[in-house]
């Protein structure tokens, strides 16, 4: 007999929301994991590749329950506007599946309009990209921004749960 749960997919690669870090090892045994503790969080991360892309691949537990899984992209490139098309190119996989949508703050809007100088822009933090999509379960973030030297592209996926939480107790400042 099958569990339910054997067709249910995944909330990140392997892992479901709630898991612990104990099954994130069984589930990836061959895996060297590096770690990292920030308070009740232990980040568990390693390097792979990610829709033709080298990523960096980490898992947050928070007390112990596996709740964001991200995907931090460390391609190098010899030109700025390549950072843009590996944004561009995990935004296409990801509106395949969500309906992502998109945001563009731009602070200084020198460059706006001109494609040949997006990656400036962005490399020099006049534009931060972003694009959102959030169901029952889950919050994904997908952005690309830079602060003056380099480019930063990541891919968060969160419980919804958490982020709910996160949303209730930033209330608690006001």
């Amino acid at each position: 007999m099958f569990s339910l749960q054997s067709f249910a997919q995944n909330d990140f690669r392997k892992m479901n929301w709630g898991d612990s870090a104990t099954q994130l090892k069984t589930k990836y045994p061959d895996v060297n994991w590096e770690t990292e503790t920030d308070g009740k969080t232990r980040i568990y991360f390693t390097d792979d590749y990610v829709g033709g892309l080298k990523a960096t691949i980490a898992y947050y537990f928070v007390e112990n329950k596996f709740q964001i899984g991200a995907y931090i992209f460390i391609e190098k490139h010899s030109a700025n506007n390549l950072y843009y098309e590996d944004f561009v190119s995990i935004s296409t996989f990801l509106k395949k599946k969500y309906d992502m949508e998109l945001n563009e703050s731009w602070n200084n809007t020198s460059w706006k309009g001109d494609d040949d100088s997006i990656g400036y822009a962005l490399a020099m933090g006049h534009v931060e990209i972003e694009e959102a999509y959030e169901d029952e379960q889950k919050a994904i973030s997908h952005s690309i921004s830079g602060d003056g030297f380099l480019i930063s592209h990541t891919l968060r996926y969160a419980s919804m749960d958490y982020v709910k939480s996160k949303r209730e107790s930033s209330l608690d400042d006001f």
